[in-house]
């Protein structure tokens, strides 16, 4: 795509979300419409405010794995036990 019509797709987005918030912002079918999607919405935001604590704890848990790892090399190190070599 060049620039003039990265310009014209741009535009003809715009106008078309202009178009849609002057429908549910401005009529009184899309304010029903909008009073009707509001309990969807809300759903929606709970359920990703609770993926994102999800992420979250993983984050956390995967933080401390690292933590454990590196307190266990650390200690290893320490211990005079610093040989790469397995006890099988």
């Amino acid at each position: 795509m060049n620039e003039r019509q990265i310009v014209i797709v741009s535009a003809v987005i715009g106008a078309a979300i202009g178009a849609v918030a002057g429908y549910l912002f401005f009529t009184e079918r899309g304010r029903g419409l909008r009073g009707r999607m509001e309990p969807f919405v809300e759903d929606l935001r709970q359920e990703f405010t609770r993926f994102q604590r999800t992420i979250q704890k993983v984050g956390d848990m995967a933080n401390e794995g690292m933590r454990v790892v590196q307190e266990f090399n650390s200690a290893r190190a320490q211990s005079g036990f610093s040989s790469d070599r397995t006890s099988h």
